[in-house]
């Protein structure tokens, strides 16, 4: 499916598909030079959300 990347942080980036969802998908998995705006095409049901991660700041 393709998407646009609308956010990338060193770890991940963040694609916005044609049908509204939006995934973050590992930056390493994408073309080494691929920039915010661009269109990508990626396998939507093959990369998943997860916010398993409990950070304790304090």
């Amino acid at each position: 499916m393709i998407g646009k990347v609308i956010d990338m942080n060193n770890t991940e980036a963040f694609v916005s598909f044609e049908n509204g969802t939006t995934t973050g998908v590992s930056k390493f998995s994408l073309p080494q030079n691929v920039k915010i705006g661009d269109s990508v095409n990626i396998d939507p049901n093959a990369t998943r959300l997860t916010n398993d991660k409990l950070v304790d700041f304090f």
